[in-house]
Order: C-alpha cells, then sequence, then structure tokens
C-alpha cells in the first residue's frame, strides 16, 4: 500500500500589507468559520511574497474553505490565480 504525499494548490492572493499579515489573517479567519482542526489540516503556509501579491499554499481537499476564508478576510484579500505549480503560477505572475 502506498502512502501517498497530500496534494496541494498554490494561490496567488493580492493583499493590502505585509504578507505575513495576510496569510494570519486568512488563518484566523479559517478557525473563526471552521475550527482550528480544519485550519491545521488546510497547512495553509506562505511561500512567497512580491509586493502586494503573495504566493501561499493549502492543501486541495480544503480548499473550498480557504477559498471562502479568503474572500471574507479583513482587509480585503483577493484571489488572483491557483495553480498545481508553483512553477507555472510563477511564470503567470511575471
Amino acid at each position: 500500500m502506498l502512502n501517498r504525499r497530500p496534494k496541494r494548490r498554490y494561490l496567488s492572493v493580492m493583499h493590502a500589507g505585509p504578507a505575513s499579515d495576510a496569510v494570519n489573517a486568512i488563518v484566523k479567519r479559517c478557525s473563526e468559520l471552521f475550527g482550528s482542526i480544519a485550519t491545521e489540516k488546510a497547512a495553509i503556509r506562505l511561500v512567497k511574497s512580491e509586493g502586494n501579491a503573495t504566493i501561499i499554499k493549502c492543501r486541495l481537499d480544503q480548499l473550498d474553505k480557504v477559498l471562502v476564508a479568503i474572500t471574507l478576510t479583513d482587509p480585503p484579500t483577493v484571489t488572483l490565480d491557483m495553480s498545481g505549480s508553483i512553477k507555472r503560477l510563477k511564470c503567470k505572475l511575471v
């Protein structure tokens, strides 16, 4: 039996302020909406930040919850693009 690594999705989001504050706001909103266990399962992490655009990663099975949390954050955060690989997402940003 194979032990497979969970699939991930990379999201490009546009935000106001520092990238770490934006990611913390997304994690906080996800925890408020769906609970701490679902937030830990989502594994939301900051990958790269360039100006107002930030790349975050999360698990594929929790993607819907993460997108809802991004939509409902305060200050507003906008999802620009989504990809299964970070290389393809970086090419789209440049």
